[in-house]
């Protein structure tokens, strides 16, 4: 969990920013009693690249006299600001052209990352690690505190849901397999603060990781199974003994009606489903209330395929078998060109986590875990090679 850094390096911001900042401010809004802005990871996002715009001409001149995030940071306050009182009504013509803006989220959020390293560098291993430790530690508190006053009777959610905090701290679990015979505190606290969201998928993802790449060892593989059946025990208590966790409702909803679709129109799996035009389905007045609660634009319009949040039914239902055909493409040119198993279990742990989490397409997500596949791919990573 220790760093060799006593302050944030700007490689790392986005990471910090995404992996405590974003889970802290949702924290500091829930105790306010108030609601966190739907979009404040998007509005993170947008800061994030016009602060790398912003830093260009400032960063290479010499003897600087104020530091380089305040002369970076002022302007990029006073664009936003303009950017909401003058140019937003600007943008109002262009709401029809939304689901294709939606569609290309991770080209935008990837186009971020590329100007972030362009100006700076590629983070390394243990900024993530170092990040998802403390987030580890602020849920474990969360789950603790819970469990203790009522019993574990909702999940830990004051940070952020499991659909934003189990992929950065997978991302951070990940990254610690580059030496796996070290880190095994930072990696037992990643690995219980993920247990502690009591997210089934990324629990299940963060065993199989270990299984397959952690340290070997009879014993060791035996407690990691029956630490994932008891915080799966304990994920059913908090959902009052019900298999299925209410949140995930819209999920399995959608993952049931859209294979009915394809049954009933095989061609769209060739031809995918257009995305200016809401797919032919009906929300159950049951889950209505939870389904504009999660998809907060044009809910009211039909669903559409931005709202399909699992990614490996978003791209299916997208791009038809040809979308998954491409994901399986470059899942496996990373895992040979790039072999190493802080590589592998990212992959794994994204393969397992998809189908319930938008990954790719959420904002804080996306930036964090684009940016560890592409710390991956540094040498000093793949020298770490799973036998």
């Amino acid at each position: 969990m220790n760093s060799n850094n006593k302050a944030v390096s700007a490689s790392e911001f986005p990471v910090a920013l995404f992996s405590l900042g974003l889970p802290i401010l949702l924290a500091a809004y829930g105790m306010n009693g108030s609601a966190a802005p739907q979009n404040l990871a998007e509005i993170l996002v947008a800061g994030l690249a016009v602060l790398g715009l912003l830093v260009e001409p400032y960063k290479n001149k010499q003897a600087p006299v104020f530091p380089l995030w305040l002369k970076a940071g002022i302007p990029c306050v006073l664009l936003f600001w303009a950017f909401s009182k003058i140019f937003t009504p600007l943008l109002f013509p262009l709401a029809p052209s939304l689901p294709f803006l939606m569609e290309i989220r991770p080209l935008l959020y990837g186009l971020v990352i590329v100007l972030w390293i362009t100006n700076f560098s590629i983070p390394k291993p243990e900024h993530f690690y170092f990040w998802a430790s403390w987030l580890a530690v602020l849920i474990i508190c969360n789950f603790l505190y819970l469990f203790l006053l009522s019993g574990l009777t909702a999940p830990p959610n004051l940070f952020g849901n499991a659909e934003l905090t189990g992929p950065i701290l997978l991302a951070g679990l990940c990254s610690t397999l580059h030496e796996p015979s070290k880190l095994k505190t930072t990696r037992l606290l990643i690995f219980t603060g993920i247990m502690c969201t009591l997210s089934r998928d990324a629990g299940f993802a963060a065993v199989l990781v270990l299984l397959f790449f952690g340290p070997k060892g009879a014993i060791k593989k035996t407690i990691l199974v029956l630490t994932l059946v008891l915080f799966n025990f304990l994920a059913l208590a908090s959902h009052e003994m019900t298999f299925f966790n209410p949140n995930d409702l819209p999920a399995y909803w959608l993952w049931f009606s859209i294979l009915d679709l394809f049954e009933k129109t095989p061609s769209r799996l060739l031809t995918g489903h257009p995305l200016s035009v809401p797919l032919p389905l009906n929300i159950p007045a049951s889950i209505w209330e939870l389904w504009h609660k999660q998809n907060f634009a044009w809910t009211g319009s039909g669903t559409y395929i931005f709202h399909v949040t699992p990614i490996w039914l978003h791209i299916l239902t997208a791009w038809g078998i040809a979308g998954i055909a491409g994901a399986s493409a470059i899942a496996t040119t990373l895992s040979i060109k790039y072999s190493s198993d802080t590589m592998a279990s990212l992959i794994t742990a994204v393969i397992i986590t998809g189908f319930f989490s938008p990954l790719f397409y959420s904002p804080a997500t996306g930036i964090v875990l684009i940016m560890a596949f592409i710390c991956a791919t540094r040498p000093p990573v793949r020298s770490f090679q799973f036998e």
